[in-house]
Formats: C-alpha cells, structure tokens, sequence
C-alpha cells in the first residue's frame, strides 16, 4: 500500500518524535520486540509465500530484515509504534509499525496492515535507508508467511483483455498510409480495378476522427473527379483492428464494402449522405 506524499514529513517527524522520547537504551541492541508482538508478526513475510526466491522480510526479535537475492538490509533493536503517523489519520487498515534502526544511516520501518484476507507489510524508510533497499523492495507488498495469522497468498487476478491501441496519428496521413489503403484493396477484392475507387485519389474533404457505436473510426470520403454527385464513397477504417468498412456510390447505385456488421450499416448510410447529399 503507498503512503501519500503529504504524510511523508508527517512520518518523519512522527518517527523522530518517537526516537527522542526514547532512552538511548532503548535504541541498544538489547531492545527488541516483546513476546506478544512476536507471536502476532514473527517470522517471515514475502511478496509469494511459495517462491523461495521471492523478496522476502523476517521480523525477529532483535531484528527486521529485507532482502532480495543478494541485497539484505537489517534494522536492529526494534521497537513497535500503534500511534506511528502522530496526530494525523492512519490509512485504512493500518495496524502498527514495526521500527527498526539502520546504524547511522536512519530507520527502517515495516507498517502493518490487517485486512480481510490477511496481514501484509509495506516498507517506509529514511532516505538514506531508502536508498539500500532499492525500489525493487521499498514498492512491494509483503504477506504473512507464518504462524497462526498467515495470509494465503492473494489470488492472481486474471490478466485484463488485450485491447487494440488507441487511435493516433494525423487523419490525412493515416487515410494515405500503406495500411489503411492495404486494408481498402482487401475489402474491395481484387477484381476491382475503377482506378479512383481503387486509390481513394479523386476530389476529398478533410479526413476525420468519427466514433460510432463506441469505437473510433478515421473516416475517409472521396469521389470521382468530375463525377462527384453519382461516384463517391467513404471509408471507415478502425486502426486497432485493422477492420476497414465502405459505402459506395457508383452511377447513383449504393454498395456496402467489407461486409459491415448489420448494426454498422445504417451509420454507414447516414455518414454517406452527411458527405455526399447535405454538402451537394
């Protein structure tokens, strides 16, 4: 879980607080966490419990440890904190920080969570401190791989559907580059061969950015040169898919192109006449 940015001087402060209350026996290598602490957060915390090779924590006793392969950085003499963010309000579930101090480099602390499906720790440190455990550490969440509190790992949530990219790029550009003219050949067929029909060249208003039924389409109009009014067509091509549909008028007769879905159809119409009967 992050902590917002704006607890951040909070927790320092919180945590010097906390230190300068404290004995300096306190902060000696003879403190440590007492036994009820140690039953309710001993032992090991991991980002997988079932991966041995996973970035782990430890709380001990006498201390806390973070590692990661060959990376280990260990707090010692720590101390618990309920009251750990001051005056301020804890974030949600929160439980205690677990703090531990990182010779002269600052402290390193484990904030505890207690949610429905488990305990889980995540790191905050001083800067110094932050700075040896890396971001591979400091940004994971870890759970309960121990005792009688241990959280099953969380289930993996099933990867989201792959969409299509957005749509980019300059429209004019797009309805003459090479895919949406391959995409055009492809739906007329290659019997075709009316060269204006073929290669989207005679007279054309502005290519355009059109959204129907909640995709987006660049839409593409042109005509015959000198033959507007009963020659011309659009094209709606959707760059994600590469799926490309047309309406065409060749001698005042209508054809659909590249086989539109039923509901697609009436919106091919309706564009049609938008380009070629409101403007004429």
């Amino acid at each position: 879980m992050t902590i917002p940015k704006i607890h951040r001087a909070l927790l320092a402060s919180a945590l010097l607080a906390t230190v300068a209350a404290l004995p300096a026996a306190a902060w000696s290598q003879g403190a440590g966490l007492p036994p009820d602490a140690m039953a309710l957060y001993g032992g090991r915390w991991s980002t997988a419990c079932a991966d041995a090779g996973a970035p782990t924590l430890q709380v001990r006793q006498d201390m806390l440890i973070a590692e990661s392969g060959k990376r280990r950085v260990v707090g010692n003499a720590p101390l618990t904190a309920h009251s750990f963010f001051g005056n301020s309000k804890p974030p949600e579930n929160f439980d205690l920080a677990l703090m531990g101090k990182v010779g002269k480099a600052g402290a390193m602390n484990f904030l505890v969570f207690r949610e429905a499906r488990g305990q889980s720790i995540t790191l905050d440190a001083d800067k110094p401190v932050a700075g040896q455990l890396g971001p591979e550490l400091m940004k994971q969440r870890y759970w309960h791989c121990d005792g009688a509190a241990r959280a099953a790992t969380p289930p993996v949530e099933p990867p989201a559907a792959k969409l299509p990219p957005p749509p980019t790029g300059s429209p004019a550009a797009l309805a003459q580059g090479p895919a949406m003219q391959k995409a055009w050949r492809a739906a007329l067929g290659t019997r075709e061969n009316d060269r204006w029909l073929v290669r989207r060249e005679g007279p054309a208003p502005e290519p355009q950015w059109v959204t129907v039924d909640g995709t987006r389409y660049l839409l593409h109009a042109f005509c015959k040169p000198h033959d507007c009014f009963d020659n011309n067509a659009i094209a709606l091509y959707d760059q994600g898919s590469g799926h490309i549909y047309g309406l065409v008028q060749r001698n005042g007769k209508n054809q659909l192109v590249g086989t539109p879905p039923a509901a697609l159809a009436p919106q091919l119409d309706k564009l049609w006449r938008e380009q070629w009967r409101s403007k004429n």
